[in-house]
Parts: C-alpha cells; sequence; structure tokens
C-alpha cells in the first residue's frame, strides 16, 4: 500500500529527478530537437513550394502543348490546302499543255493532209493532162495533116488560153 499512497519523500525525489532531468533535457536536448523540428518544417514548406511550382509548370506545358498542337494543326491544314492548290494547278497546266499539243498535232495533221491532197490533185492533174495530150495527139494526128490548119489551130488555142 505504500506504492498507493504517496510518501513525502518518494515525492521529493521524484520531483528533484524530474526537475534534474527537465534542466539536461533543456540544457542539452530541446535546443537541437527543436532546431531539428525548424529545419524539418522549412523542408516541408519548401517541398510544399516545389510542388506548387511544378504544379503551376505542369499546367503552363499543358498550355504550351495546346497551343502547339493547335498551331501545328493550323499548319498542317494550310500545307494540306496549298497541296491541293498546287495539284490543281499542275493538273490544269498539265491540261492546257496537252490541249495545246492536241491542237498542234491537229493543225500539222491538217498541212500534212493538204499537202498530200494538193499533191495527190498535182498528180492528177498531170495524168489527165498526158492522157489527154496523148488523145488529142491521135485526134490531131489524124485531122489536122496539112500544116496550115496546124497553124490555125495552135493560133487559137493560145488566144483562148489565159496565162
Amino acid at each position: 500500500m505504500d506504492l498507493i499512497t504517496p510518501d513525502f519523500g518518494i515525492f521529493f525525489w521524484q520531483t528533484v529527478t524530474l526537475v534534474v532531468v527537465i534542466f539536461i533535457l533543456g540544457k542539452f536536448a530541446w535546443k537541437p530537437i527543436l532546431h531539428m523540428l525548424g529545419e524539418r518544417e522549412g523542408y516541408i514548406a519548401q517541398s510544399l513550394q516545389s510542388a506548387q511550382e511544378a504544379k503551376n509548370m505542369v499546367a503552363q506545358m499543358k498550355e504550351e502543348q495546346a497551343k502547339l498542337l493547335e498551331q501545328s494543326t493550323k499548319e498542317r491544314e494550310k500545307i494540306i490546302h496549298e497541296a491541293v492548290a498546287n495539284k490543281n494547278a499542275i493538273l490544269e497546266a498539265a491540261s492546257l499543255e496537252a490541249r495545246q499539243l492536241g491542237n498542234k498535232v491537229l493543225e500539222e495533221a491538217r498541212e500534212v493532209i493538204a499537202a498530200e491532197k494538193e499533191l495527190a490533185f498535182d498528180q492528177l492533174k498531170q495524168e489527165i493532162a498526158m492522157l489527154s495530150i496523148q488523145v488529142a495527139e491521135k485526134l490531131l494526128a489524124q485531122e489536122l495533116h496539112p500544116e496550115q490548119r496546124q497553124e490555125e489551130l495552135v493560133r487559137r488555142l493560145v488566144k483562148e488560153t489565159k496565162l
């Protein structure tokens, strides 16, 4: 029962021991503990600030990424539009060149055909003239034996022909 009822001696020595422990802790342990707690508090505050800065940086990077994505989309659409315009221009130029070339070939073919036609007509005229001369020779040979009749015929033909 001595333990349950405090005695003055036990109370006194417990108080002295507590004061000595508090004094020793206050002299040697409290300052380093408080210093470490202060450092820890600063480290936590710095970590929270760094986390906030990182969060802000991530948000800023997301904005920049969105802007770059939008810009690249616009640039891609512009490039596609220019490519389509270039394609249409090239097709139009090729079509125009093909038409011009076709017209040129057609015109050359017409000229060749006209020249061939003219040549054929000239050959036909020559053959007709040769046949006519041969027929005329045969007729005149039978009809114009006297020289006087031949001279009259030549004069009359010279007058009739227009040079």
